[in-house]
């Protein structure tokens, strides 16, 4: 903006210039000596000739033309070339001195506007938790290799002084959720691993101080087991990593554990007396080891009731399972479904591809022995005799399947036994 200006302005004083020397150009010719002559001037090769009586050049022989020309002495034009020069320099500085302005007025702008973001990235972390709005600065300015490290300092810089005000026992559950959708923004990107970790481990504070002022409401509230076990997480989570938070949450559990004790043992009993042993297990668990007698022999007790009630079940369900294949068993037995004079039909699942028969009949009568498939339509005949007869045959049967063995006998009597079923 500014070198259009100065632009402008030069071009202005140009056009006055040159508007004054046309006004005053008879004086000028007077004060710088100029002398006007006539010559004869070819419009083709641009010859002069002082003869003003040629009509004709005498080297292309084109028709001349009558000029006036100006005469200026040497000393003269030495003046004129130097205030041309003097005015060229003049513009020159002009418009050079405008670039530099304009190059330090913008770097200036670019400064004050750094800071201003830099400063804006604080305050969007501090007072807001606007980490979508955070994100859109430093983006804007990606060109700027410092910008993204000093506006992530600015951030570090205001969590932790939330951290602090959580310390002081005030809740901020916006602080929270922040860091969460910072961790997943950064959760995949594998160039940000010093950036995740360095949330990871102030969201790791942040939980753990909101935990700790939670578990003081709890004590308000009498609540001790839940507070015990709260603090508990704390000390499990800050292991090896944060030991003032460590030193903080035992010491807090130290002061509440008797009662805690007390509220877990009152628990448990009732579960024990309503017999939910398992329940009364689940309870006591977590702190069978911690040193105390009575809930350890509490705890030992449940198992054992658990122990053997879980036998008791397993023992049942092993009893039920034997009955049901029992059961299954006995369904699938050789059955007698016909029983009538000379006729006899059983209804026989097949254990085998093959089904044998063996035995005989004596007697002067008819006697034959059919298998019938499931629908009973007829499948083989394996007797069919007169008189008396040793049988002794088998046939391709299909396993799994049901058959019908049909038995018939006119004067005689008949003793068999077969294989490849469940029997009878």
């Amino acid at each position: 903006m500014l070198i259009l200006v100065i632009s402008v302005i030069a071009f202005i004083l140009i056009c006055f210039i040159l508007n004054l020397i046309d006004k005053n150009k008879e004086k000028l010719k007077e004060k710088l000596k100029i002398q006007q002559q006539e010559v004869m001037s070819c419009p083709n090769c641009s010859a002069e000739y002082e003869d003003l009586s040629l009509k004709v050049c005498k080297n292309c022989n084109t028709s001349l033309e009558k000029k006036t020309k100006c005469n200026i002495s040497k000393k003269t034009k030495r003046k004129l070339f130097c205030v041309v020069i003097g005015i060229i320099l003049i513009i020159a500085v002009l418009i050079i001195s405008s670039i530099f302005i304009n190059n330090y007025i913008e770097e200036q702008e670019r400064i004050k506007k750094y800071n201003e973001d830099i400063n804006l990235c604080y305050e969007l972390i501090k007072d807001k938790s606007d980490w979508e709005e955070f994100k859109d600065i430093v983006d804007n300015h990606s060109q700027e290799t410092n910008f993204e490290p000093e506006a992530f300092e600015k951030l570090y810089q205001a969590i932790d002084e939330r951290i602090e005000n959580i310390k002081n026992g005030n809740e901020d559950k916006q602080l929270l959720a922040m860091l969460n959708a910072i961790k997943e923004d950064f959760s995949s990107d594998t160039t940000s691993n010093t950036i995740l970790q360095k949330i990871n481990e102030r969201y790791l504070i942040v939980n753990s101080y909101s935990n700790i002022n939670k578990s003081n409401e709890y004590i308000q509230g009498q609540k001790y087991k839940e507070a015990f076990d709260l603090l508990n997480t704390v000390i499990s989570q800050n292991k090896d990593k944060n030991q003032e938070i460590v030193n903080i949450a035992t010491n807090k559990q130290n002061e509440i554990k008797d009662n805690a004790f007390e509220q877990i043992i009152n628990e448990a009993q009732t579960q024990i007396n309503n017999q939910d042993y398992s329940s009364a297990q689940k309870t006591l668990e977590n702190y069978k080891d911690l040193e105390n007698q009575t809930i350890l022999d509490m705890y030992n007790s449940a198992t054992n009731e658990v122990n053997r009630i879980e036998a008791e079940r397993k023992a049942k369900e092993a009893e039920e399972e034997r009955k049901r294949k029992q059961a299954e068993i006995d369904a699938k037995k050789d059955k007698i479904i016909v029983d009538t004079d000379g006729k006899r039909i059983y209804k026989v699942y097949m254990t085998s591809n093959k089904f044998s028969i063996s035995g005989n009949f004596k007697g002067n009568g008819h006697f034959s022995v059919k298998l019938l498939d499931d629908n009973q339509d007829f499948y083989d005949l394996l007797v069919n005799e007169i008189g008396d007869y040793v049988v002794n045959t088998s046939t391709d049967v299909v396993k799994g399947n049901y058959y019908y063995l049909q038995i018939e006998c006119t004067r005689g009597t008949w003793n068999l036994s077969w294989s490849g079923t469940y029997g009878s």
